[in-house]
């Protein structure tokens, strides 16, 4: 049976429509699950939608509110998470490794930086679902399931990237000899960014969305960081 309007538009649906007659989602659109995730994640590998560019705006502009709206149904308006997620991570696997971000010196590179350059793609994608745990476990009373945990994560990981891109990378290129300093600057706007997105999804008191969402950051840069070393000394054990 179908519902009485769009999720989408609003737009009422007639009791035998399979399609929204004026936007044209769905009429079925079921709460996002793990079956539902894989297949989207099968779909950006295949297939890119219009209005990335646009999604890039409403994420600088109301990322929480985003999320919020394409969990809840409103997912023709919005650029394919996934999708958005993987493009990201190509340009800067690109990028990063053309600039050697990753590297403080880049006329010395050390092999540990050198091979953290070459699977910094893995590194993005794994931050994803990490994230997403987390932040399920310490956001649980919100209502939201671990899909929907991922979903904002894969939303915010395709946003990170754009923003490392446009910021970072522009300050390692010309500040280089402040790498520390810039990456520093980085970080703590980005945990702000992502504090303020938290408080859009999420909702509920702004000191406890904060305490949360910084507990989240930080047990995912820790959980990173342990992989890398585990990659690292893989690597230098056991392969060279």
């Amino acid at each position: 049976m179908n519902p009485s309007s769009c999720k989408n538009c609003d737009a009422p649906l007639g009791q035998q429509s399979d399609f929204c007659s004026h936007c044209g989602q769905a009429a079925h659109v079921h709460r996002l699950d793990m079956p539902h995730i894989m297949h989207e994640v099968v779909h950006a590998v295949i297939h890119a939608d219009k209005g990335i560019f646009h999604l890039m705006k409403l994420m600088a502009l109301r990322p929480g509110i985003v999320v919020k709206e394409y969990v809840a149904g409103k997912r023709k308006k919005y650029f394919n998470p996934f999708n958005f997620l993987v493009l990201s991570v190509a340009v800067s696997t690109f990028v990063t490794g053309y600039f050697h971000l990753m590297d403080m010196a880049p006329e010395a590179p050390n092999k540990a930086s050198a091979l953290i350059n070459k699977h910094i793609n893995l590194i993005f994608f794994v931050a994803v679902p990490v994230s997403a745990l987390f932040s399920w476990l310490l956001f649980r009373k919100s209502g939201y399931n671990y899909a929907e945990n991922l979903t904002l994560h894969a939303f915010l990981g395709g946003f990170r990237i754009v923003f490392f891109l446009f910021l970072f990378t522009p300050l390692i290129v010309f500040y280089r000899e402040y790498y520390y300093l810039m990456l520093g600057l980085y970080m703590a706007i980005w945990v702000a960014f992502s504090t303020w997105a938290f408080y859009q999804f999420y909702g509920g008191k702004l000191y406890v969305v904060t305490l949360k969402s910084l507990l989240t950051l930080f047990l995912t840069q820790v959980t990173i960081t342990l992989f890398i070393s585990l990659m690292l000394w893989i690597y230098f054990m056991f392969l060279t």
